[in-house]
């Protein structure tokens, strides 16, 4: 009885296979083509935000609503395009409405 309790603890404290360690990045990588936005502005009005991330981003025609307005910070630092976009719209409590490939609007959520 003891030979057979003695090879249990053996099978025990020697696993089949090593556990192999993953790595996380805290930044995933972004596509060699997707563009990328970098931001450093404190209590900067929507518009202005906006106005750059459409530059940076290539975002052709940008309708913004008459009624836009507010002020936020944002430090981004190569954030892909469509990650910036929607944080800036929920921070500023706004919606886009695409209204084709090279129109997109800027509004309120009411």
């Amino acid at each position: 009885m003891k030979a057979a309790a003695g090879v249990l603890v053996l099978l025990l404290a020697c696993p089949a296979f090593a556990a192999r360690e993953k790595k996380i990045d805290p930044q995933p990588k972004q596509r060699a083509h997707e563009k990328a936005v970098t931001l450093d502005v404190k209590d900067e009005e929507a518009r202005s935000v906006l106005k750059s991330i459409q530059q940076q981003c290539g975002i052709r025609n940008l309708i913004l609503d008459p009624d836009l307005q507010g002020k936020a910070t944002f430090y981004f630092r190569d954030v892909p395009c469509h990650t910036a976009f929607d944080t800036v719209l929920k921070t500023y409590g706004l919606k886009a409405v695409v209204d084709s490939d090279t129109v997109t609007t800027v509004e309120r959520i009411h």
